[in-house]
Protein backbone atom coordinates (compact mmCIF):
# COMPACT_ATOMS: atom_id res chain seq x y z
CA UNK A 1 0.00 0.00 0.00
CA UNK A 2 1.35 3.14 -0.99
CA UNK A 3 1.15 6.54 0.56
CA UNK A 4 -1.79 7.90 -1.38
CA UNK A 5 -3.29 4.86 -0.40
CA UNK A 6 -2.57 5.05 3.11
CA UNK A 7 -3.51 9.01 3.30
CA UNK A 8 -7.10 7.71 1.75
CA UNK A 9 -7.69 4.68 4.02
CA UNK A 10 -6.47 7.09 7.43
CA UNK A 11 -9.52 9.22 5.95
CA UNK A 12 -12.00 6.78 5.39
CA UNK A 13 -11.42 5.41 8.70
CA UNK A 14 -11.07 9.00 10.83
CA UNK A 15 -14.34 9.94 9.03
CA UNK A 16 -16.06 6.56 10.26
CA UNK A 17 -14.83 6.96 13.68
CA UNK A 18 -16.13 10.50 13.74
CA UNK A 19 -19.43 9.47 12.74
CA UNK A 20 -19.23 6.88 15.36
CA UNK A 21 -18.43 9.92 18.17
CA UNK A 22 -20.73 11.64 16.82
CA UNK A 23 -23.87 9.46 16.70
CA UNK A 24 -22.82 8.14 20.09
CA UNK A 25 -22.83 11.33 21.58
CA UNK A 26 -26.00 12.17 19.89
CA UNK A 27 -28.12 9.14 21.49
CA UNK A 28 -26.56 9.56 24.94
CA UNK A 29 -28.08 13.18 24.65
CA UNK A 30 -31.55 11.86 23.25
CA UNK A 31 -31.66 9.48 25.92
CA UNK A 32 -31.28 11.95 28.65
CA UNK A 33 -33.47 14.01 27.11
CA UNK A 34 -36.11 11.43 26.93
CA UNK A 35 -35.43 10.68 30.51
CA UNK A 36 -36.21 14.72 31.43
CA UNK A 37 -39.86 14.70 29.44
CA UNK A 38 -40.54 11.67 31.26
CA UNK A 39 -39.71 13.50 34.74
CA UNK A 40 -41.38 16.53 33.88
CA UNK A 41 -44.40 15.50 32.54
CA UNK A 42 -45.20 14.45 36.33
CA UNK A 43 -45.54 18.78 36.97
CA UNK A 44 -48.81 18.39 35.33
CA UNK A 45 -49.80 16.33 38.90
CA UNK A 46 -50.47 18.66 41.95
CA UNK A 47 -49.28 17.99 45.37
CA UNK A 48 -51.91 17.51 48.58
CA UNK A 49 -51.55 20.43 50.58
CA UNK A 50 -50.37 19.12 54.21
CA UNK A 51 -52.62 19.28 57.33
CA UNK A 52 -52.21 22.13 60.05
CA UNK A 53 -49.23 20.93 62.34
CA UNK A 54 -50.10 20.13 66.19
CA UNK A 55 -46.52 21.79 67.12
CA UNK A 56 -44.77 25.13 66.19
CA UNK A 57 -40.83 24.49 65.05
CA UNK A 58 -38.39 27.05 66.52
CA UNK A 59 -36.51 28.70 63.49
CA UNK A 60 -33.84 31.23 62.73
CA UNK A 61 -34.35 33.03 59.74
CA UNK A 62 -30.86 34.33 58.14
CA UNK A 63 -30.21 37.01 55.91
CA UNK A 64 -26.54 37.52 54.36
CA UNK A 65 -26.29 41.02 53.25
CA UNK A 66 -23.72 43.24 51.69
CA UNK A 67 -25.29 47.19 51.41
CA UNK A 68 -28.75 46.14 51.35
CA UNK A 69 -30.07 49.35 52.80
CA UNK A 70 -32.32 49.87 49.10
CA UNK A 71 -34.52 47.18 49.75
CA UNK A 72 -33.85 45.17 53.04
CA UNK A 73 -36.37 46.79 54.75
CA UNK A 74 -39.70 45.62 52.60
CA UNK A 75 -37.89 41.83 53.26
CA UNK A 76 -37.68 42.69 56.77
CA UNK A 77 -40.91 43.86 56.97
CA UNK A 78 -42.76 40.62 55.25
CA UNK A 79 -40.51 38.34 58.13
CA UNK A 80 -42.58 40.61 60.84
CA UNK A 81 -45.76 39.97 59.62
CA UNK A 82 -45.28 36.18 59.38
CA UNK A 83 -48.48 34.08 60.00
CA UNK A 84 -46.65 32.69 63.04
CA UNK A 85 -46.16 32.82 66.25
CA UNK A 86 -43.36 35.44 67.16
CA UNK A 87 -41.71 33.71 69.74
CA UNK A 88 -41.07 30.90 67.41
CA UNK A 89 -38.48 32.62 65.11
CA UNK A 90 -36.18 35.17 65.01
CA UNK A 91 -34.47 37.28 62.15
CA UNK A 92 -30.86 37.70 61.90
CA UNK A 93 -28.97 39.98 59.07
CA UNK A 94 -25.58 39.18 58.35
CA UNK A 95 -23.98 42.11 57.15
CA UNK A 96 -20.73 41.84 55.57
CA UNK A 97 -18.16 44.58 55.40
CA UNK A 98 -21.19 46.69 54.53
CA UNK A 99 -20.28 50.69 54.15
CA UNK A 100 -23.89 52.14 54.62
CA UNK A 101 -26.39 51.66 57.06
CA UNK A 102 -27.82 48.38 56.58
CA UNK A 103 -27.32 47.31 60.40
CA UNK A 104 -29.11 50.21 61.50
CA UNK A 105 -32.12 49.83 59.18
CA UNK A 106 -31.60 46.18 60.21
CA UNK A 107 -31.58 46.55 64.15
CA UNK A 108 -34.86 49.57 63.36
CA UNK A 109 -36.66 47.02 62.01
CA UNK A 110 -36.72 44.53 64.96
CA UNK A 111 -34.17 41.90 63.71
CA UNK A 112 -30.32 41.01 65.00
CA UNK A 113 -27.78 42.82 62.92
CA UNK A 114 -24.05 40.96 62.90
CA UNK A 115 -21.78 42.99 61.54
CA UNK A 116 -18.12 41.28 60.03
CA UNK A 117 -15.39 42.96 58.35
CA UNK A 118 -13.25 40.56 56.54
CA UNK A 119 -12.48 41.76 53.24
CA UNK A 120 -10.20 38.92 52.64
CA UNK A 121 -12.89 36.54 52.31
CA UNK A 122 -15.92 38.06 51.46
CA UNK A 123 -19.26 36.86 49.88
CA UNK A 124 -21.90 35.10 50.64
CA UNK A 125 -20.50 31.72 51.06
CA UNK A 126 -18.14 33.05 53.64
CA UNK A 127 -20.76 35.52 55.29
CA UNK A 128 -23.08 32.43 55.68
CA UNK A 129 -20.32 30.29 57.38
CA UNK A 130 -19.41 33.12 59.72
CA UNK A 131 -22.79 33.83 61.13
CA UNK A 132 -23.44 30.20 61.82
CA UNK A 133 -20.69 30.63 64.56
CA UNK A 134 -22.57 33.47 65.93
CA UNK A 135 -26.05 31.95 66.28
CA UNK A 136 -27.31 29.78 69.16
CA UNK A 137 -28.25 27.06 67.15
CA UNK A 138 -28.94 24.92 69.33
CA UNK A 139 -31.85 26.82 70.66
CA UNK A 140 -33.75 26.26 66.98
CA UNK A 141 -34.76 23.50 65.48
CA UNK A 142 -34.24 24.62 61.93
CA UNK A 143 -32.77 27.32 59.93
CA UNK A 144 -34.15 29.16 57.14
CA UNK A 145 -32.41 31.61 54.57
CA UNK A 146 -33.25 34.42 52.42
CA UNK A 147 -31.32 36.82 50.35
CA UNK A 148 -31.89 40.41 51.32
CA UNK A 149 -33.53 41.43 48.08
CA UNK A 150 -36.13 38.91 48.95
CA UNK A 151 -40.23 38.83 50.08
CA UNK A 152 -41.46 36.26 52.12
CA UNK A 153 -45.10 35.30 51.27
CA UNK A 154 -47.21 35.78 55.19
CA UNK A 155 -47.66 31.90 55.39
CA UNK A 156 -43.72 30.91 54.45
CA UNK A 157 -43.15 29.96 57.84
CA UNK A 158 -45.93 27.95 58.69
CA UNK A 159 -46.17 26.17 55.20
CA UNK A 160 -42.19 24.59 56.11
CA UNK A 161 -43.77 23.98 59.36
CA UNK A 162 -46.90 21.70 58.58
CA UNK A 163 -44.60 20.20 55.89
CA UNK A 164 -41.80 19.46 58.24
CA UNK A 165 -44.62 17.81 60.50
CA UNK A 166 -46.04 15.81 57.36
CA UNK A 167 -42.69 14.15 56.42
CA UNK A 168 -40.35 14.10 59.73
CA UNK A 169 -37.74 12.48 57.35
CA UNK A 170 -37.12 16.02 55.23
CA UNK A 171 -34.21 17.08 56.56
CA UNK A 172 -34.09 19.96 54.10
CA UNK A 173 -36.60 21.58 52.17
CA UNK A 174 -37.27 24.21 49.17
CA UNK A 175 -39.54 26.48 48.65
CA UNK A 176 -40.70 28.45 45.59
CA UNK A 177 -38.78 30.95 44.24
CA UNK A 178 -41.25 32.88 42.53
CA UNK A 179 -40.27 36.99 41.14
CA UNK A 180 -41.08 39.77 42.46
CA UNK A 181 -40.43 42.07 39.54
CA UNK A 182 -41.67 39.99 36.53
CA UNK A 183 -42.76 42.48 34.34
CA UNK A 184 -40.30 45.01 34.64
CA UNK A 185 -38.69 44.53 31.20
CA UNK A 186 -38.05 41.40 28.97
CA UNK A 187 -35.07 40.36 31.05
CA UNK A 188 -37.32 40.30 33.96
CA UNK A 189 -40.34 38.58 32.11
CA UNK A 190 -38.01 35.81 31.05
CA UNK A 191 -36.01 35.02 34.31
CA UNK A 192 -39.93 34.44 35.72
CA UNK A 193 -41.24 32.14 32.51
CA UNK A 194 -37.69 30.13 33.58
CA UNK A 195 -38.36 30.11 37.39
CA UNK A 196 -42.09 29.62 36.46
CA UNK A 197 -41.68 27.08 34.57
CA UNK A 198 -38.89 25.28 36.37
CA UNK A 199 -40.77 25.06 39.63
CA UNK A 200 -43.46 23.22 38.10
CA UNK A 201 -42.00 20.62 35.60
CA UNK A 202 -38.32 20.58 37.23
CA UNK A 203 -38.87 20.96 41.04
CA UNK A 204 -42.36 20.36 41.99
CA UNK A 205 -42.07 16.98 39.39
CA UNK A 206 -38.88 15.43 41.07
CA UNK A 207 -40.71 15.68 44.22
CA UNK A 208 -43.62 13.81 43.28
CA UNK A 209 -41.20 11.24 41.81
CA UNK A 210 -39.14 11.17 45.33
CA UNK A 211 -36.40 12.23 43.71
CA UNK A 212 -34.45 15.14 45.12
CA UNK A 213 -34.65 18.55 44.14
CA UNK A 214 -32.16 21.38 44.64
CA UNK A 215 -31.84 24.17 46.88
CA UNK A 216 -31.97 27.40 45.58
CA UNK A 217 -29.85 29.51 47.84
CA UNK A 218 -33.18 31.49 49.29
CA UNK A 219 -36.29 30.16 50.84
CA UNK A 220 -34.64 27.14 52.27
CA UNK A 221 -34.66 25.30 55.01
CA UNK A 222 -32.39 22.76 56.87
CA UNK A 223 -33.05 21.00 59.73
CA UNK A 224 -30.32 21.53 62.32
CA UNK A 225 -29.64 18.12 63.12
CA UNK A 226 -28.78 17.98 59.70
CA UNK A 227 -26.82 21.66 59.72
CA UNK A 228 -24.49 20.23 63.06
CA UNK A 229 -24.53 17.01 61.08
CA UNK A 230 -23.12 18.26 57.37
CA UNK A 231 -21.50 21.56 58.45
CA UNK A 232 -21.56 24.78 56.62
CA UNK A 233 -17.91 24.24 54.94
CA UNK A 234 -18.40 25.13 51.23
CA UNK A 235 -16.15 26.37 48.92
CA UNK A 236 -18.05 26.85 45.67
CA UNK A 237 -19.56 30.09 44.14
CA UNK A 238 -22.56 28.30 44.65
CA UNK A 239 -22.87 27.42 47.71
CA UNK A 240 -26.80 26.14 47.39
CA UNK A 241 -25.96 23.66 44.82
CA UNK A 242 -23.02 22.07 46.75
CA UNK A 243 -25.18 22.13 49.54
CA UNK A 244 -28.00 20.14 47.78
CA UNK A 245 -25.14 17.95 46.24
CA UNK A 246 -24.14 16.90 50.02
CA UNK A 247 -27.35 16.24 51.40
CA UNK A 248 -27.97 14.18 48.31
CA UNK A 249 -24.67 12.02 48.53
CA UNK A 250 -25.53 11.77 52.63
CA UNK A 251 -28.14 9.31 51.59
CA UNK A 252 -30.95 12.31 52.32
CA UNK A 253 -32.87 14.58 49.63
CA UNK A 254 -34.04 18.07 49.19
CA UNK A 255 -37.63 18.22 49.33
CA UNK A 256 -40.34 20.69 47.89
CA UNK A 257 -42.73 22.67 49.35
CA UNK A 258 -45.27 24.19 46.82
CA UNK A 259 -46.73 26.25 49.31
CA UNK A 260 -44.17 28.10 50.99
CA UNK A 261 -43.43 31.00 48.67
CA UNK A 262 -40.44 33.81 48.17
CA UNK A 263 -40.32 36.36 45.73
CA UNK A 264 -37.02 37.54 44.67
CA UNK A 265 -35.88 40.34 42.31
CA UNK A 266 -33.87 39.65 38.79
CA UNK A 267 -32.00 41.87 37.11
CA UNK A 268 -32.97 44.29 34.35
CA UNK A 269 -29.74 44.89 32.77
CA UNK A 270 -28.17 42.74 30.43
CA UNK A 271 -24.75 42.66 31.43
CA UNK A 272 -26.01 42.84 35.42
CA UNK A 273 -27.00 39.45 34.37
CA UNK A 274 -24.65 37.95 32.34
CA UNK A 275 -22.13 38.48 35.51
CA UNK A 276 -24.96 36.38 37.64
CA UNK A 277 -25.45 33.68 35.54
CA UNK A 278 -21.81 33.42 34.87
CA UNK A 279 -21.05 32.98 38.62
CA UNK A 280 -24.05 30.15 38.51
CA UNK A 281 -22.31 28.51 35.93
CA UNK A 282 -18.79 28.60 37.35
CA UNK A 283 -20.00 26.99 40.83
CA UNK A 284 -22.01 24.70 38.39
CA UNK A 285 -18.83 23.05 36.93
CA UNK A 286 -17.00 23.45 39.99
CA UNK A 287 -19.32 21.04 42.00
CA UNK A 288 -19.36 18.52 38.83
CA UNK A 289 -15.96 18.40 39.01
CA UNK A 290 -15.80 17.61 42.61
CA UNK A 291 -18.62 15.87 43.62
CA UNK A 292 -19.50 14.47 40.06
CA UNK A 293 -17.84 11.30 40.08
CA UNK A 294 -18.97 10.69 43.88
CA UNK A 295 -22.95 10.48 42.34
CA UNK A 296 -22.11 8.48 39.78
CA UNK A 297 -20.48 5.64 41.66
CA UNK A 298 -22.85 6.09 44.35
CA UNK A 299 -25.86 5.36 41.62
CA UNK A 300 -23.52 2.10 40.28
CA UNK A 301 -23.17 1.08 43.80
CA UNK A 302 -27.03 1.33 45.23
CA UNK A 303 -28.91 1.58 42.17
CA UNK A 304 -30.76 4.68 43.23
CA UNK A 305 -32.22 7.12 40.26
CA UNK A 306 -31.74 9.84 42.69
CA UNK A 307 -27.96 9.44 42.23
CA UNK A 308 -28.71 9.32 38.71
CA UNK A 309 -30.50 12.13 38.29
CA UNK A 310 -28.36 14.95 40.78
CA UNK A 311 -25.04 13.57 37.85
CA UNK A 312 -27.07 14.63 35.31
CA UNK A 313 -27.76 17.65 36.82
CA UNK A 314 -24.13 18.58 37.30
CA UNK A 315 -23.36 17.85 34.19
CA UNK A 316 -26.25 20.04 32.22
CA UNK A 317 -23.94 23.13 31.30
CA UNK A 318 -21.55 20.63 29.44
CA UNK A 319 -24.31 18.68 28.01
CA UNK A 320 -25.97 21.90 26.99
CA UNK A 321 -22.29 22.72 25.17
CA UNK A 322 -22.32 19.17 23.95
CA UNK A 323 -25.20 19.62 22.22
CA UNK A 324 -24.55 23.25 20.63
CA UNK A 325 -21.49 21.43 19.05
CA UNK A 326 -23.15 18.25 18.25
CA UNK A 327 -26.08 20.01 16.41
CA UNK A 328 -23.15 22.27 14.03
CA UNK A 329 -21.06 19.06 13.53
CA UNK A 330 -24.07 17.55 12.74
CA UNK A 331 -24.86 20.20 9.91
CA UNK A 332 -21.22 20.15 8.55
CA UNK A 333 -21.17 16.03 8.65
CA UNK A 334 -24.32 16.12 6.43
CA UNK A 335 -23.41 19.08 4.16
CA UNK A 336 -19.43 17.30 3.75
CA UNK A 337 -20.68 13.80 3.62
CA UNK A 338 -23.73 14.34 0.78
CA UNK A 339 -22.15 16.81 -1.02
CA UNK A 340 -18.87 16.23 -1.28
CA UNK A 341 -17.64 12.57 -0.36
CA UNK A 342 -21.11 11.27 -1.54
CA UNK A 343 -23.08 13.16 -3.20
CA UNK A 344 -26.78 12.06 -3.39
CA UNK A 345 -30.26 13.69 -3.95
CA UNK A 346 -30.85 13.88 -0.40
CA UNK A 347 -28.90 17.11 -0.12
CA UNK A 348 -31.08 20.86 0.22
CA UNK A 349 -32.11 21.98 -3.35
CA UNK A 350 -34.25 24.94 -2.98
CA UNK A 351 -34.54 27.60 -0.67
CA UNK A 352 -36.94 26.48 1.08
CA UNK A 353 -35.20 23.19 1.67
CA UNK A 354 -32.19 24.85 2.92
CA UNK A 355 -34.43 26.96 5.22
CA UNK A 356 -35.71 24.01 6.94
CA UNK A 357 -32.09 22.37 6.83
CA UNK A 358 -30.78 25.13 8.90
CA UNK A 359 -33.90 26.59 10.95
CA UNK A 360 -35.36 23.40 11.79
CA UNK A 361 -33.25 23.27 14.81
CA UNK A 362 -34.34 26.80 15.59
CA UNK A 363 -38.09 26.16 15.00
CA UNK A 364 -38.15 23.59 17.82
CA UNK A 365 -36.29 25.83 20.08
CA UNK A 366 -38.59 28.69 19.05
CA UNK A 367 -41.91 26.12 19.76
CA UNK A 368 -40.22 24.87 23.35
CA UNK A 369 -40.02 28.79 24.35
CA UNK A 370 -43.40 28.90 23.61
CA UNK A 371 -44.39 25.66 25.72
CA UNK A 372 -42.77 27.97 28.73
CA UNK A 373 -44.60 30.97 27.87
CA UNK A 374 -47.76 29.08 28.51
CA UNK A 375 -47.18 26.29 30.84
CA UNK A 376 -45.35 28.08 33.18
CA UNK A 377 -47.42 30.50 33.96
CA UNK A 378 -51.05 28.86 33.75
CA UNK A 379 -49.44 26.86 36.48
CA UNK A 380 -47.86 29.87 38.05
CA UNK A 381 -51.37 31.27 38.06
CA UNK A 382 -53.33 28.41 37.94
CA UNK A 383 -55.50 29.14 35.06
CA UNK A 384 -54.76 28.83 31.54
CA UNK A 385 -53.38 32.07 30.19
CA UNK A 386 -51.85 33.49 26.79
CA UNK A 387 -50.70 36.19 28.47
CA UNK A 388 -46.79 35.79 27.94
CA UNK A 389 -46.92 34.29 24.30
CA UNK A 390 -45.56 37.92 23.01
CA UNK A 391 -42.42 37.27 24.72
CA UNK A 392 -41.57 33.76 23.34
CA UNK A 393 -38.98 35.32 21.52
CA UNK A 394 -37.68 37.66 23.94
CA UNK A 395 -37.55 34.32 25.93
CA UNK A 396 -35.46 32.60 22.89
CA UNK A 397 -33.33 35.92 22.68
CA UNK A 398 -32.70 34.87 26.56
CA UNK A 399 -32.01 31.28 25.89
CA UNK A 400 -29.41 32.35 23.31
CA UNK A 401 -27.61 34.55 25.98
CA UNK A 402 -26.73 31.66 27.41
CA UNK A 403 -24.91 29.87 24.84
CA UNK A 404 -21.36 32.14 25.53
CA UNK A 405 -21.74 31.74 29.25
CA UNK A 406 -22.07 27.79 29.79
CA UNK A 407 -19.09 28.01 27.66
CA UNK A 408 -16.95 31.01 29.30
CA UNK A 409 -17.54 29.78 32.54
CA UNK A 410 -15.95 25.88 31.77
CA UNK A 411 -12.68 28.28 31.93
CA UNK A 412 -13.49 30.22 34.71
CA UNK A 413 -14.59 27.44 36.89
CA UNK A 414 -11.28 27.11 38.78
CA UNK A 415 -11.65 30.25 40.20
CA UNK A 416 -14.06 29.99 43.17
CA UNK A 417 -13.10 33.41 45.12
CA UNK A 418 -13.86 35.72 42.83
CA UNK A 419 -17.56 36.81 44.08
CA UNK A 420 -19.24 39.88 42.58
CA UNK A 421 -22.37 40.93 44.25
CA UNK A 422 -25.54 41.91 42.05
CA UNK A 423 -26.98 44.72 42.69
CA UNK A 424 -30.14 44.88 44.20
CA UNK A 425 -32.68 48.15 43.47
CA UNK A 426 -36.09 46.82 43.68
CA UNK A 427 -37.46 48.48 47.09
CA UNK A 428 -41.09 46.70 46.86
CA UNK A 429 -43.37 45.44 49.90
CA UNK A 430 -45.33 42.82 49.44
CA UNK A 431 -48.79 43.82 48.25
CA UNK A 432 -46.74 45.38 45.69
CA UNK A 433 -46.08 42.47 43.80
CA UNK A 434 -48.08 41.45 41.07
CA UNK A 435 -49.51 45.19 40.50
Amino acid sequence: MDKTELFYWAIWWGWWIIQFILYSMLTLLMCDGIYQIIVSIRGFWGAKKPPQAKRYRRFVVLVPAHNESAVIIPLLKSLAGQNYPKNCYKVYVSCDNCTDNTAELVRQNGAVALERFDKEHNGKTWNVRWALTQIPLSDFDALTMFDADNLADTNFLMAMNNYMEQHPEAEALQGVLDVKNPDDNWLTRSYALAYWFTNRFWQHARGLWKLSCTLGGTGLVIRMATLKRIGWNLQSLTEDLEMSTIIILSGSRVHWNNDAIIYDEKPQDIAVSRRQRTRWMQGHYWVFWQYGRAALKSFFMTRRLQYLDLFLYLLAPAKSCLGIIIMLGGMAFTLVNNMILYPSSDIPQSALEWGLFFGLPIISIVAFCLLCAIAGPSFHQKKFTLRYVKDTFAYFWFGLTWIPILFKAAFLAKDQGNWVKTEHTRNMLLDDVGK
